[in-house]
């Protein structure tokens, strides 16, 4: 298969067919030779056609689930949001990306290596437990502050800003940098008594709100992905105290590695 032949392949698997004008929505290496064949390429077997996939670096892997921001004001917030990175790589201000996680005694799954013709199975508690974390990564030092609640509520995430400011300020008269958390929509973060709580912290600290639906701007949502992965997935603990101080201590080892936490939530240059 020539360089022609691989670049009109690429274009093709790249394509979603029914957009196209096919009655199918996923490509088959029996569907990609009989295109290839139509623009006048020779025909090849489909094992050439996935080995040829390979090496360009693609893999048959689960696509995911997106839903574009119906936020008016979407683009205007983007721009603002880039601004403040850039404020913040100039040391103007402090940059902070906010969000909670749900905690669950039940594991989530995820693959992993497994001995073919056998299945890995993983214990599941008789009742789900829960607790909810909140975090605050720091964009440029890649430094976390995080805390956990029984209860994902205003009285938490009100308690979380004050443990914050006491670390961040370590000082009631902070007059340093302003300080920005970028946070999403969820109500706690502008709930009434949030929003009367935060005024005591008005000259000190900025809460800039992401477009509606869109979890992609918000770069700790990479963080919690990774520890999932690392804590929270494929391990049942036995007691939801075990799973939390896993969890702790996972986010206490990561502050010892601030570059690996900047490299997880994209913010390296």
């Amino acid at each position: 298969m020539n360089g022609r032949c691989e670049a009109k392949l690429k274009k093709l698997v790249e394509q979603e067919p029914r957009k196209v004008g096919y009655p199918f929505s996923t490509w088959t290496c029996a569907d990609l030779v009989r295109e290839l064949v139509k623009d006048g390429f020779k025909k090849v077997s489909g094992e050439t056609i996935r080995v040829h996939l390979h090496t360009l670096g693609y893999r048959v892997l689960r696509p995911v689930l997106s839903i574009a921001s119906p936020d008016p004001d979407y683009q205007q917030k983007v721009k603002k949001l880039e601004k403040y990175k850039k404020r913040a790589k100039n040391g103007e201000i402090l940059l902070y990306f906010q969000d909670e996680i749900d905690l669950n005694l039940l594991p989530g799954i995820l693959r992993c290596w497994t001995l073919q013709g056998t299945q890995r199975k993983v214990m599941t508690p008789g009742v789900n437990i829960k607790r909810y974390g909140l975090g605050a990564v720091n964009y440029i030092t890649g430094k976390t502050l995080h805390r956990i609640e029984d209860h994902k509520n205003s009285a938490g995430f009100c308690a979380f800003v004050e443990q914050f400011m006491k670390t961040v300020t370590q000082s009631p008269d902070y007059h340093g940098q302003k300080i920005v958390w970028v946070v999403d929509n969820f109500i706690i973060h502008h709930s009434r008594k949030t929003i009367q709580f935060l005024e005591q912290y008005a000259d000190q600290l900025v809460i800039f709100a992401l477009p509606t639906y869109s979890p992609w701007l918000n770069a700790i949502e990479l963080l919690w992905k990774h520890l999932r992965r690392r804590v929270t997935h494929n391990h049942l603990f036995e007691t939801i105290a075990q799973l939390v101080q896993a969890v702790y201590s996972f986010l206490k080892s990561l502050n010892r590695t601030p570059q690996l936490t900047l490299s997880i939530i994209g913010a390296t240059e």
